[in-house]
């Protein structure tokens, strides 16, 4: 005898019911977690660690580059067949000071290598860097 309608509603009801309690025992496996509750408590701790930081550079009157300035998007070169590629357009940001800060660490490498030279030449001098 083959299955008959009936046969076929009742087993899709208890795979409906079965699948609805394994989700439940799922959610209540996930939310009673010992390792996601732990995360959950570290994540917030970490949150608000770097609330409190923020908070006390600002108010230690630390660098902060929040300012930001839109910079003019890259220039279109056709190619040699003539088609033009464009990709979305995104507009690029920088912090206000990031040529300053790009100036003073240049200066930062030239005034160190200038150090490095001096320290090699006296060394040099004293004999210690035999020739």
């Amino acid at each position: 005898m083959g299955t008959t309608q009936l046969e076929i509603i009742r087993r899709q009801a208890q795979a409906a019911v079965q699948n609805k309690v394994s989700g439940a025992q799922a959610r209540i496996r996930r939310e009673t977690s010992l390792v996601a509750q732990a995360s959950r408590l570290t994540g917030r701790a970490l949150r608000e660690g770097e609330t409190a930081l923020k908070g006390r550079r600002w108010a230690a009157g630390g660098r902060t580059s929040g300012t930001t300035v839109e910079t003019a998007p890259a220039p279109v070169h056709p190619a040699e067949d003539g088609y033009i590629r464009r990709s979305p357009v995104q507009p690029v940001f920088q912090a206000a000071d990031y040529h300053r800060r790009l100036v003073a660490r240049g200066v930062l490498a030239v005034v160190l290598i200038a150090v490095a030279l001096a320290g090699v030449y006296v060394l040099g001098q004293l004999g210690i860097l035999g020739r």
